[in-house]
């Protein structure tokens, strides 16, 4: 491992000085570039200290917890592209709550294009939606004790500001429908009902049920991509799109197994254990600044997000716009955030 080049994604700067402020004292001061300078020096100091273990991979980390984005995706291929394709395993650690499907069916399909031999991706703990559609064109990932997948059924987000499972309109009215066969005398009022909802559109239904058959359809591609027979991969893309009744069903390492198979899902290895560490460390100062109140003069942060190599991956993201409203009021909206 080269650690004085600074084009790989393992290159690593020279012994990291001690930091001269605790993260308290960063967080009071809400120094945006401190904070993201202070963070990305302890990632390179813990990678250093596992360097041993991973010399054999490109790391890159991806911790997104507002919606896996295009953003995301351009920001992994610029990463990537700072080393030469296919000389080494590409090891990712993830950490995100889901987001688009375009873009994490992108990065998937990046991240094995790199890769010399194995794509290994490490869940310390949530990898939902579009996440676990990542993983599903690795050739294993390391589950911790508090690791979890989820289904891959798409969400629909709703006039009234919400969001709902793409199959909703779909079972809805299949429900409807059997109300109406086991009651028939309730045929009037159901159809006097959906007349009247004025968001209801006929068009939204088969609109929703191909929004669902194209989760499917990626999840097929990047299982056979990542060496799954084909039947395999309809199998498993089927039951992770429609198999479960809650999109935020908590999948863990042992129904992982069932649906992958063991040689999928590791439980533990040394690159698990530098995820974790990893992890624990991103979310303190993630937790650190979303837990910051305005008090009329300080500065406010949404939290952090770490996308990319070790060495240049960390930027601390605004506040959303409903902190905003509810902490600093309307009138003081356009404060600096750093």
């Amino acid at each position: 491992m080269n650690h004085e080049d600074p084009s790989e994604l393992t290159g690593l700067v020279d012994t990291i000085a001690p930091p001269d402020q605790t993260w308290g004292e960063l967080f009071v001061e809400g120094d945006a570039d401190k904070i993201r300078t202070h963070l990305q020096d302890e990632l390179i100091g813990l990678f250093q200290k596992w360097s041993r273990h991973l010399k054999n991979y490109n790391v890159i980390l991806f911790y997104v917890e507002n919606g896996i984005s295009y953003d995301d995706s351009d920001e992994m291929y610029r990463a990537l592209s700072a080393v030469p394709s296919q000389k080494k395993d590409v090891l990712m650690v993830l950490v995100s709550t889901g987001g688009f499907a375009v873009p994490a069916y992108q990065i998937s399909k990046l991240c094995r294009e790199w890769s010399k031999d194995r794509f290994i991706i490490c869940v310390p703990r949530h990898a939902y939606s579009a996440a676990t559609l990542i993983c599903l064109g690795a050739d294993a990932v390391h589950m911790g004790p508090l690791g979890n997948l989820g289904p891959i059924d798409p969400q629909v987000y709703l006039p009234e500001g919400k969001w709902t499972a793409g199959l909703s309109h779909q079972r809805s009215l299949q429900t409807i429908t059997k109300w109406v066969a086991e009651n028939p005398g309730s045929q009037t009022m159901w159809a006097q009902i959906i007349s009247r909802d004025k968001d209801f559109n006929l068009f939204d239904i088969g609109e929703y049920e191909r929004d669902v058959e194209s989760s499917v359809q990626y999840a097929e591609r990047l299982l056979i991509a990542g060496k799954s027979s084909p039947e395999r991969a309809v199998e498993i893309a089927k039951h992770l799109t429609y198999a479960y009744k809650e999109h935020g069903f908590a999948i863990d390492r042992d129904e992982a197994t069932g649906i992958f198979g063991e040689d999928s899902v590791v439980r533990s290895s040394k690159e698990l254990s530098f995820s974790e560490e990893a992890y624990n460390l991103i979310v303190k100062v993630d937790k650190g600044l979303k837990a910051i109140k305005y008090d009329g003069s300080n500065v406010v942060h949404g939290g952090v997000k770490v996308v990319g190599a070790v060495h240049d991956s960390v930027t601390i993201v605004p506040p959303p716009p409903w902190r905003l409203k509810r902490e600093v009021g309307p009138e003081n909206e356009e404060f600096d955030q750093g």
